[in-house]
């Protein structure tokens, strides 16, 4: 085969490496590429490294798990969540000042309520349906001589408005406190939703027998009517510290709420009332009556209210009725002894208030009907634990079909 130059076209001899006529070398040659900087190497890994960095943190971003957080409210996707004390469902209550006098013992609702962001109807249900757990604890009460307890969220018979609702139990020694609900949601996200307590010290006013004249029910009405024009702090606590003797007359409690503690002298003999006892106070808190006996000659009430009271450690022998709540008023019943009435303990009252559930220890003896529950505010359950029903004609009457929790009594 005959070889020419690929420069002069002459002929070459063959494997010729150069060619004789032109003197030009014959072979093909390939272009060299220039080489890259290690530096200019490195620099573009990290770019490509960036740029996946940059793609995987956009994607976390738009799936990875939220935060979500706020005092009396917080606003997740299209809920409204917010915390109340009362039965207002629009307005959150970030932050309570609760008055309390420093021996007293309280308990007050921490109320959930969930609405829709977009018409303000209630979404609890919905937005429950997203929730893998709910919980509620107090921080801050490392120093605290009488810390705040919460019971943990749950329905609550008593306030059928609300989904969720954690009792608040404290002392007028509880220092301020910051209450944390907090919500695991099923998508990974965490919802807290804090309010903050704090207990404002109130008045105290005890009035002893030792200064003041009450050893008759005249003294006494006139004391109490005294103080409910001179008193105006509306939130100050008056104590009657009452001498163990026995008032032939009943007194009525009207102007503002009052509490009346009894005694008891050597012998045993027990402040003692034979004549009715009335808490009709409007808008007030509730009164006390603790260590009293009230004994009837087999007609009218010993002891009833329009207006919240509670009796503790009382006895109520040979009335009509011993106790009635009526009107508006929520009335319990703790450690009392009824005994030989037509009926021990009635309800029937129709406000839409209760302010305890407990009508416990109780001792219902040879009545008529023991407890007879004609209207009662709300349907909370009314726990009767550790009480005795003894040789009464009729234990309970329960005409309004009062959810009643009778697993811890005795009838006999």
């Amino acid at each position: 085969m005959e070889y020419k130059c690929p420069h002069c076209g002459a002929g070459l001899p063959e494997n010729a490496v150069f060619c004789p006529h032109c003197a030009k070398d014959i072979h093909p040659r390939k272009a060299v590429k220039k080489p890259v900087p290690l530096l200019k190497k490195l620099l573009l890994a990290l770019l490509a490294l960036a740029v996946l960095a940059a793609v995987g943190f956009g994607l976390w971003a738009v799936f990875a798990p939220r935060t979500y957080g706020g005092y009396g409210e917080v606003r997740y996707g299209d809920y409204q969540l917010l915390l109340t004390q009362s039965v207002d469902r629009y307005t959150p209550v970030p932050e309570l000042t609760i008055p309390g006098e420093p021996e007293g013992q309280y308990r007050v609702p921490s109320r959930l309520f969930v609405n829709d962001t977009h018409n303000g109807v209630d979404a609890s249900e919905a937005f429950l349906a997203e929730v893998v757990e709910v919980t509620a604890a107090f921080t801050g009460q490392e120093d605290s001589p009488s810390p705040f307890v919460c019971s943990q969220p749950a329905y609550n018979e008593g306030a059928p408005e609300c989904p969720l609702i954690s009792l608040i139990d404290f002392t007028g020694q509880s220092a301020p406190a910051e209450l944390v609900w907090t919500f695991h949601m099923k998508n990974g996200d965490t919802i807290s939703l804090r309010q903050t307590y704090e207990v404002v010290p109130i008045p105290v006013y005890d009035y002893h027998p030792e200064d003041y004249p009450m050893d008759t029910a005249e003294e006494l009405q006139a004391l109490i009517d005294a103080i409910g024009n001179q008193v105006d702090d509306p939130v100050a606590v008056i104590n009657l510290h009452l001498p163990p003797v026995t008032y032939a007359d009943g007194i009525t409690i009207q102007s503002r709420s009052m509490n009346l503690y009894g005694s008891a002298d050597e012998a045993g003999r027990r402040t003692t009332f034979t004549g009715p006892v009335q808490v009709v106070a409007p808008n007030s808190e509730i009164a006390y009556l603790q260590d009293i006996d009230f004994v009837g000659r087999g007609s009218g009430t010993a002891l009833s209210g329009s207006a919240p009271f509670r009796a503790t450690n009382c006895t109520f022998t040979g009335w009509d009725t011993g106790v009635l709540a009526y009107s508006t008023s929520w009335a319990n019943v703790i450690g009392c002894t009824f005994q030989n009435n037509g009926i021990g303990f009635q309800f029937d009252s129709t406000g839409e208030y209760a302010n305890h559930s407990m009508y416990n220890d109780n001792l219902f003896e040879g009545n008529d009907v023991a407890v007879q529950l004609d209207n009662v505010p709300t349907d909370v359950v009314l726990n009767f634990q550790g009480s005795v029903f003894r040789t009464n004609a009729q234990s309970i009457l329960n005409s309004c079909d009062q959810p009643l929790d009778l697993s811890q009594v005795t009838f006999e």
